[in-house]
């Protein structure tokens, strides 16, 4: 387990889950419903509850303490890791490393400098709070010292925020993103944790934490919360995304530690509660994400944390685990959950995840939803990778997991899979045979948060091997959230598993979408319909394209039916399947899929309608990097279908079968 300096690739992960709000602009329209869970509490509710600066200590504070809640394991590996981080230096953060992002797009090399930094400070203040010997108190002040002197707590890809616009920080317009939110929190819980040993170097460092938390964070979202887009810019109709969870539940645990004008507290804490709102009004009746299951670490874990926040320092007065969209925003990741660490990758998700099962078993055990505390222990047994210090950027998320260790240590439940899931608003269909293939297909629109252009796609996998795949997201860099967002291939709908119509592949926006979309299940087969014309630009001349995708659990085969009518036929037509398995071509008509190990699936397609070609895509540029370990470094082929008619009415199957 490591605690300082973080992998590179880990880095790179967590930046990717951290997004960026330019991609949606704030503003993906979708149904807004006006729930305000957290206003169902009045100010007076929170008043009368709230337990004071003092009274509140939500984690342990002495040796005794840690002693009873962590195994000695823990603590072991705890300070050795603060041991390591001593031997490292706090770098600074030169001008031309900002000056990177606007020059040529690169924010790797910022934000590894910049979140390495914020590891070794959190490792440094973890391990002094379990030992308490003044061990690692220096470098703490070094570490604390360094966070006040830095100009911007944020990385440049979010200097949109500041009025100057990108470039270098401007000192005199303090913004408030994602990472900024990250490092008051760190402030916060280094006051919390080692308080008395910064007064006994000198009173002025806590002094200073709270100046610039204050400064940075506190006072912004205090006095100008509406000119955050992802607040909701004052708006109760605004949709949002993770950054909302992201930034308050950083915001509120900054405020219950750090302030102690209680008239503040209070005030500032029900202004948190009542944006939260915001967030959860925005999700569908269904709890799902439509960032993809990735997401749900950073938006759905960051809300539950802002949740076990309140329900702790308010005693369990104020509780909304029981509200039925926090229930299934709740079990949306275990529904999404394929077999192994693979996972229904749509949007910018990842198609495996190292999944956090402490988090996930804490959330079950909140929302009392004991298969999702069982989903959660088989995570954190077979998918983890026990670096509990690198799931996700949330510190206090990190102590929390730590106490819930042992409980969730002593359950390890067999591997639960997805037998049946459909989730309206999304419009997503995920079906499992019960006998090897596990099929999804969601209809949807091209204007959703963190959107890919792929009203329509579909995944198929067998023997729980990935056959037919979303490729996923790549390495976010300038243009991943730019107007040439959709150059970037695998976002386009050319890559999916989709037709490409006149040349043309699916449009970006809300407009561009699914309609008459129908769902069905029984227990002999699943299927989902759809028209996905409106997805396709005017001038590609779509009257209609009719999608039924059907799982026949009975003869365990997989069925692909296209019903179409174009006005014109000017341009190619032609229909994408991406694969990350070895394929053959017995004969035409044929596409065999090797599966890792044994076994093959086999799809079939009429020779007489179309002409096969085969494509190694390159993963090698800074863009798909991301890609390429996603998918472990293993070939990803593009086989595509090419039109040999010029119809333009008719209908295509396709049909997957598994072999021996």
């Amino acid at each position: 387990m490591r605690i300082g300096p973080l992998p590179y690739l880990r880095i790179r992960l967590l930046m990717t889950l951290a997004g960026s709000l330019l991609f949606c602009g704030g503003a993906c329209p979708q149904d807004i419903v006006q729930r305000n869970l957290l206003k169902h509490f009045s100010m007076r509710d929170l008043q009368s509850s709230l337990l004071t600066h003092d009274q509140w200590s939500p984690f342990p504070r002495s040796v005794a303490e840690w002693t009873e809640k962590l195994p000695d394991s823990i603590r072991r590996r705890i300070v050795a890791e603060g041991e390591k981080a001593l031997h490292e230096p706090f770098a600074s953060l030169p001008a031309t490393l900002y000056l990177e992002f606007q020059r040529d797009g690169n924010r790797v090399n910022y934000e590894t400098a910049s979140f390495t930094k914020r590891s070794r400070l959190f490792a440094l203040v973890l391990a002094e709070a379990i030992e308490q010997k003044g061990r690692f108190t220096d470098a703490i002040v070094n570490g604390v010292w360094s966070f006040c002197e830095e100009s911007f707590w944020g990385v440049p890809a979010h200097y949109y925020l500041q009025k100057a616009g990108i470039g270098l920080p401007d000192v005199q317009d303090p913004s408030v993103d994602i990472f900024a939110s990250e490092t008051a929190e760190i402030l916060a819980l280094t006051d919390y944790f080692v308080g008395a040993e910064l007064d006994g170097v000198s009173p002025l460092l806590r002094k200073r934490i709270y100046y610039e938390v204050d400064r940075r964070m506190l006072a912004p979202l205090e006095k100008d919360s509406i000119a955050y887009s992802y607040l909701g810019s004052g708006r109760r109709d605004a949709p949002v995304n993770n950054w909302n969870p992201w930034v308050i539940s950083n915001w509120m645990i900054s405020l219950l530690l750090l302030e102690k004008d209680e008239g503040r507290r209070v005030k500032e804490l029900y202004h948190g509660m009542g944006l939260l709102d915001n967030y959860i009004n925005g999700l569908g009746e269904d709890g799902a994400v439509d960032e993809g299951p990735s997401y749900w670490f950073g938006g759905a874990g960051r809300l539950f944390d802002a949740l076990t926040m309140l329900h702790s320092a308010t005693a369990g007065k104020i509780d909304i685990y029981e509200a039925p969209v926090i229930r299934r925003l709740g079990d949306y990741i275990e529904r999404m959950h394929i077999a192994g660490n693979y996972f229904i990758d749509i949007a910018d998700a990842s198609p495996t995840i190292s999944a956090d099962g402490l988090l996930i078993y804490r959330v079950g055990v909140s929302v009392k939803d004991t298969g999702l505390e069982r989903f959660g222990a088989w995570a954190y047994h077979h998918l983890d990778d026990h670096d509990f210090y690198h799931k996700d950027f949330s510190k206090p998320r990190i102590v929390w997991n730590l106490l819930s260790l042992k409980a969730c240590e002593s359950i390890d439940p067999p591997e639960p899979l997805t037998d049946e899931t459909w989730f309206a608003d999304l419009q997503l269909m995920a079906t499992s045979s019960g006998k090897g293939f596990f099929v999804a297909s969601h209809g949807g629109h091209n204007g959703e948060s963190h959107n890919h252009n792929d009203v329509g796609d579909l995944m198929v996998y067998a023997r729980g091997q990935p056959v037919i795949i979303d490729v996923g997201f790549g390495t976010y860099t300038a243009k991943t959230f730019s107007k040439d967002r959709y150059s970037l291939w695998y976002l386009s709908s050319a890559y999916h598993n989709l037709p490409v119509i006149n040349g043309m592949p699916q449009a970006a926006g809300r407009k561009y979408e699914a309609r008459e979309v129908s769902y069905a299940s029984d227990a002999a087969r699943t299927e989902l319909q759809m028209e996905i014309a409106a997805a396709y630009p005017e001038e590609a001349g779509v009257r209609s394209w009719k999608r039924r995708v059907t799982l026949d659990k009975s003869k365990n085969e997989v069925w692909i039916r296209d019903a179409f009518q174009l006005g014109k036929r000017t341009g190619a037509l032609s229909q994408t399947f991406m694969t990350v398995c070895p394929v053959e071509v017995p004969k035409p008509g044929q596409i065999l899929f090797q599966l890792p190990g044994k076994g093959k699936v086999l799809l079939e397609y009429d020779p007489r309608a179309w002409e096969l070609k085969k494509e190694l895509m390159d993963t090698s540029g800074p863009d798909e990097t991301r890609i390429a370990d996603n998918w472990s470094h293993r070939p990803i082929w593009r086989l595509l279908l090419v039109s040999k008619t010029r119809d333009k009415t008719g209908v295509f199957r396709y049909r997957i079968t598994q072999m021996p």
